[in-house]
């Protein structure tokens, strides 16, 4: 391959900050500083490394800002972590990260694709963000890949003359990806040799307010509590939190419910719709002082059971708009004087925003 400079390193390194500061969107202003974990092969945190540091040593930065885009592109998909090696060994092989313009015939970018082969056009396959879902879609598409060595995965993609050549890069992609995902090994994940075991995500942990209280999530009041609903009476916020942000435990507790509530012939794993009613896939958490919060309309089943303990910060789910819901946000609620066994209702329902800015965890972009 050729060691030539790269082009388009800027605009690498400008769509991965803007994608990671779109990934920071939604976090708590108060977190906890002890981890918090996610779902079993749920998203995770993408970082852009320094070079020469643990996995990167052979790569410079705009190589280690390509190798994240990757990373990151295959997180959206929502591609298995083994997905997410491959891409990156098959990168190192054609182009060593580098975004190139040039190559064998009309092949250009990461993953020196061709335009006269359907792939895309020339402006589009040095696009890192573009060339990388093409190869993703591509191989998502191939039956078995998760169980073949990674070259002959590659191989059924790529069609390259040296279909052996993308084993040797097992090793470094395997150590990059770790590296920018922010994991000891990318065996935590699954992304290893095949039949890895899948093992949880994490997202960032986060330090917890004065007051043992943390933000659920980092967005606006859309709707205020005790809202006349015409039927009912709004018995919380509604916080404008896209799709997919991490929802976090207030304080901490004990999960005392985690279920969907939605009409049966609906369910929760579909967008919901003003009027279906029900709060969609949704978590109550039983804290000290017989207070409980509750956290509405998330996208997938909880992460979190009942009967387990969650610390201040930890992350129960994300956001979504299952139930009865108009698109995605949270909705939040706090209880006081529920003792065990008393329901959560609008009538021991207070205003959560007064409540959290009174110890000491704002609500509020």
């Amino acid at each position: 391959m050729t060691d030539k400079k790269t082009t388009g390193v800027v605009g690498a390194v400008v769509a991965i900050t803007l994608m990671l500061a779109g990934c920071l969107i939604g976090l708590p202003l108060f977190l906890m500083g002890g981890a918090a974990s996610a779902s079993p092969c749920g998203p995770v945190p993408v970082s852009v490394p320094s070079p020469g540091g643990k996995g990167t040593t052979k790569w410079d930065e705009s190589q280690v800002a390509n190798a994240a885009i990757i990373v990151a592109v295959g997180q959206e998909m929502k591609v298995p972590a083994r997905g997410l090696v491959i891409a990156l060994a098959t990168a190192m092989q054609e182009s060593t990260l580098n975004n190139i313009n040039y190559g064998d015939r009309d092949s250009v970018g990461l993953f020196q694709q061709r335009p006269s082969q359907g792939w895309g056009t020339v402006a589009q396959l040095t696009d890192p963000r573009y060339a990388a879902g093409k190869f993703y879609s591509s191989l998502l598409k191939v039956d078995g890949w998760e169980d073949m060595r990674l070259t002959d995965a590659a191989q059924a993609v790529q069609n390259s003359g040296t279909p052996e050549a993308y084993q040797k890069w097992e090793k470094d992609a395997n150590a990059l990806a770790a590296t920018i995902l922010k994991v000891g090994s990318i065996d935590e994940l699954g992304g290893g040799a095949p039949g890895a075991p899948c093992g949880p995500g994490a997202f960032e942990p986060v330090p917890v307010g004065p007051g043992g209280w943390v933000q659920p999530v980092r967005a606006g009041v859309v709707a205020p509590w005790g809202q006349d609903r015409g039927d009912h009476r709004h018995a919380g916020v509604d916080l404008g939190a896209g799709k997919k942000t991490p929802i976090r435990a207030a304080a901490a507790g004990v999960v005392s419910t985690s279920k969907c509530n939605a009409p049966e012939w609906h369910g929760c794993d579909t967008d919901g719709y003003p009027g279906l009613g029900g709060c969609g896939w949704y978590v109550d958490v039983r804290h000290a002082g017989n207070i409980a919060t509750r956290y509405c309309h998330m996208i997938q089943q909880p992460f979190v059971r009942v009967g387990q303990k969650v610390a201040a910060g930890e992350v129960l789910g994300l956001s979504g708009s299952s139930g009865n819901s108009s698109g995605p946000h949270l909705h939040y609620e706090v209880h006081r004087g529920v003792a065990p066994g008393r329901s959560l209702t609008f009538g021991n329902s207070v205003d959560p925003v007064a409540f959290m800015a009174g110890v000491g965890a704002p609500l509020g972009g």
